[in-house]
Order: C-alpha cells, then sequence, then structure tokens
C-alpha cells in the first residue's frame, strides 16, 4: 500500500499552482466569462430593473426574488464549467498537456465523464449519508428507551461518528476522483476509493497546509478592501434598514470591481493548488512519481 508523501505533495501544489498560474488562466477564463455572462443576460431577462436598483443603491425585494429563479439554473452550469476546468487543469497538472495554454473550451468526452463521475460520487454520497442519518435516528430513540439515563451521551457519541463517517467517505471517494477520471480515461469511484486507502490522515493534512495558508492571504486582502472602501463612519444608528442597504450598495459600486478581480484570482490560485495537489498525490500512488514535474518546470 503506498502512501502520499505530505511534504513533497505541498510544496509540488505551490509549484504547480504558481509556475503555472498563466495557463491556469488561460485554461479558466473563458469558461468562467461564458458563465458570468450568461448569467447577467438571464438577470437582465428576469429582472431588467435589478441593475438599475444597484446603482442607485435601491432595494426591491421582489426584483431578488425574481432574480433568485436563476439560481438553480446557474449551479449547473456552474458545474458543468468547474468539471470543464478541472478536465483542462488535470491534464496538465498530469503532464498530459505541457504546452501553454490560454484559450480552453470543450465539452467532448472528458468533460462529461468528468460530470458523470462527480456527479455519481455525490450520489453515492447523499445516499450513504441519509442510510447514516436513519442509523443515527434509531439509536437516538434506542438509547432513550433502553438507557435513558446515559441517552444524550450515546446520541452524542451517534452523531460525531456519524459526521466523522461521512467526512471521511468524501475525501476517500472524491480527493483522487478528477486523476483517475482524467488519467484513466473511466469514471472510477472504485479506483479513487482503493488508492486513497490508508492516506485519509496524509490527505487531510495536506489539504490544510496547501489550502488554509492561501485562504487567510485572500481573507486578509478582502478585509484591507472592506476596511478601504467601506468605513463605517457612514452607517450610524439612526438609519433603517433601506438606507443602510442603500450605503452599502452605494460603496459596493466602488469596491465591486475589485472584489471581483479579487475573487477571480483567488479562484485560479486554488484551481491550480488544489488540482495540483490532487495529480502531484495521484502520479505518486500509481507509480509515477514527479512525472508532472516538466509541467512545473515549463511555467507558463
Amino acid at each position: 500500500m503506498r502512501k502520499i508523501p505530505v511534504g513533497e505533495t505541498i510544496s509540488r501544489s505551490y509549484g504547480f499552482a504558481f509556475s503555472n498560474i498563466l495557463s491556469i488562466f488561460g485554461i479558466a477564463w473563458v469558461p468562467y466569462a461564458i458563465l458570468a455572462a450568461i448569467a447577467v443576460g438571464l438577470v437582465l431577462l428576469i429582472a431588467p430593473d435589478l441593475p438599475r436598483m444597484l446603482l442607485q443603491g435601491d432595494f426591491d425585494p421582489m426584483q431578488f426574488m425574481r432574480a433568485s429563479r436563476i439560481f438553480g439554473l446557474l449551479g449547473l452550469l456552474s458545474f458543468l464549467v468547474t468539471c470543464m476546468v478541472t478536465v483542462g487543469i488535470q491534464r496538465r497538472a498530469l503532464g498530459r498537456h505541457r504546452a501553454p495554454e490560454y484559450v480552453f473550451l470543450s465539452l467532448a468526452t472528458p468533460v462529461w465523464r468528468m460530470v458523470g463521475a462527480l456527479f455519481l460520487a455525490w450520489l453515492v454520497i447523499a445516499f450513504i449519508a441519509l442510510a447514516t442519518g436513519a442509523v443515527v435516528v434509531g439509536i437516538w430513540f434506542v438509547a432513550g428507551n433502553l438507557a435513558p439515563g446515559f441517552a444524550w451521551t450515546v446520541r452524542a457519541i451517534a452523531i460525531v461518528a456519524a459526521f466523522l463517517w461521512i467526512v471521511y467517505l468524501i475525501v476517500r471517494l472524491t480527493f483522487l476522483l478528477p486523476a483517475v477520471v482524467v488519467a484513466e480515461k473511466r469514471i472510477g469511484l472504485a479506483r479513487a476509493w482503493e488508492l486513497s486507502a490508508g492516506n485519509f490522515w496524509r490527505i487531510f493534512a495536506v489539504a490544510i497546509a496547501v489550502f488554509v495558508p492561501a485562504w487567510i492571504a485572500f481573507r486578509i486582502v478582502y478585509g484591507a478592501l472592506a476596511g478601504s472602501f467601506f468605513p463605517m463612519a457612514d452607517i450610524h444608528a439612526n438609519m433603517d434598514f433601506h438606507e443602510i442597504l442603500r450605503v452599502v450598495f452605494q460603496q459596493m459600486q466602488v469596491v465591486g470591481p475589485f472584489v471581483i478581480i479579487a475573487q477571480f484570482v483567488e479562484r485560479i490560485v486554488f484551481l491550480g493548488l488544489g488540482n495540483g495537489m490532487i495529480a502531484s498525490a495521484y502520479l505518486d500512488l500509481t507509480g509515477n512519481p514527479g512525472a508532472a514535474a516538466p509541467a512545473v518546470q515549463q511555467g507558463v
């Protein structure tokens, strides 16, 4: 049973993300630009007055309720775009495509394979989570009837155990799945589960070490933006709810473009870190360590 090298995986994740940042941007920008254009178009179609209201600092709950109708469709489109971008970045992280990429748009078989794999994985997780919840409910009532003095202790243990089991299931089933789908050209849930055996805590440690520092860095950036563009002196206790919203919307007109840029940069960095981490772990577990090194060394 192979083990994921924690230190090397962390190092390769950062190395891949930042040495290939331009190609990751090239892979992601067109799909996300199309998604943004569709979102704006749908908002203008369903709630045409909403952009004007936001610019003027007005607030009409009905306009927001109308706009909320598109959230489900946008969620599905966002899932498709995420799968598309993941395929493009995984190809590069696995060393399958080393040339610089500045535009990427695909609805070919690998993208639909990724869609099917992730959808099936979350369907399995949802089914097992429901079954686990049913077991917890059974324990809840049995504990109350058979051991009333210890009922809350038993219930608490059951809830915590169920939560930990679901987290374990998600990590084991989904962590390596994108790499398996791209590298082995199959919906390999069983393969992803097999490869991750004995590596849960290593995966957990790598994910914390890779994502948390980047998350903290971007929270600092957002805090600086909020402090610069949202002076609390403009909001006082005598304001009603609509006046507070008007001030917030007016200030968002200034900070909005900076926040959008920062969020897109954050998305690019996290896509690079996550896919680099997954590909590096997969290559080590399949006996091909360092295969993605040429992509890291080549840069853009």
